[in-house]
């Protein structure tokens, strides 16, 4: 039970990191920025989705919680990544592009998780002035999210033996366990996540899901 604990407790921590990340860079671009409508639109968004992760946060410290399994339903997916991106986009220039009127079999809440895990990970790798880029696609069979960042990379070796096991990270403050939770959380959706990266030159994460078709039209074609 300590081990469990521990373990629930470390990715936790790593939660929190970056939500006070979020919110400090909110704080300090607000001094700034407070008088441009946009940044007050996108600075609302960051805090009502950062008081829900807190919300969610403090839930899984209950001592009966566990982790809630995979709830599938139709997802429309531009509208999701689109809240994502607004509110973070209040602390780092994010650009969202790509064609993101697709559907995709998930559940909302893991995929939202695990795309925010991902996109933390890519303003966290790179300086303020470095945008991150996400970008949609699909070609109705699959769906791709790919979070694409102009960082320091990582070296074929790391990717291969250390990127996707919890606590191992290239970040000096880093828990390393973003990219493990992510793939985790995409795994139980029966997702794929994929990573190219070169030292130097930044490195692109790609979400793979099967294509899927809005619940109404699902529920005409069943009837």
């Amino acid at each position: 039970r300590f081990d469990e604990f521990n373990r629930r407790f470390a990715f936790i921590l790593h939660d929190i990191k970056n939500l006070v990340s979020q919110l400090s860079l909110v704080a300090r671009n607000a001094e700034r920025h407070a008088d441009n409508p946009e940044f007050r639109a996108d600075m609302i968004a960051t805090l009502r989705g950062s008081v829900g992760k807190m919300t969610d946060l403090l839930a899984r410290l209950a001592p009966a919680a566990d982790p809630r399994p995979a709830r599938l339903e139709p997802v429309a997916l531009r509208p999701l990544v689109a809240a994502l991106v607004a509110t973070r986009r209040a602390s780092h220039d994010i650009t969202l592009s790509g064609n993101g009127n697709h559907w995709v079999m998930a559940d909302p809440l893991l995929l939202e998780q695990a795309i925010g895990h991902l996109l933390q990970n890519a303003v966290d790798a790179s300086a303020r002035a470095q945008p991150v880029t996400v970008r949609m696609g699909g070609d109705g069979k699959e769906v791709t999210i790919a979070i694409v960042d102009q960082g320091a990379g990582m070296d074929s070796e790391f990717i291969r033996t250390r990127l996707f096991q919890p606590f191992a990270s290239t970040k000096d403050a880093g828990f390393g366990v973003g990219a493990f939770e992510a793939r985790s959380l995409i795994a139980s959706m029966g997702g794929r996540l994929t990573v190219d990266s070169r030292p130097g030159k930044g490195s692109r994460f790609t979400i793979h899901m099967a294509e899927t078709r809005p619940a109404t039209e699902l529920l005409r074609k069943s009837a």
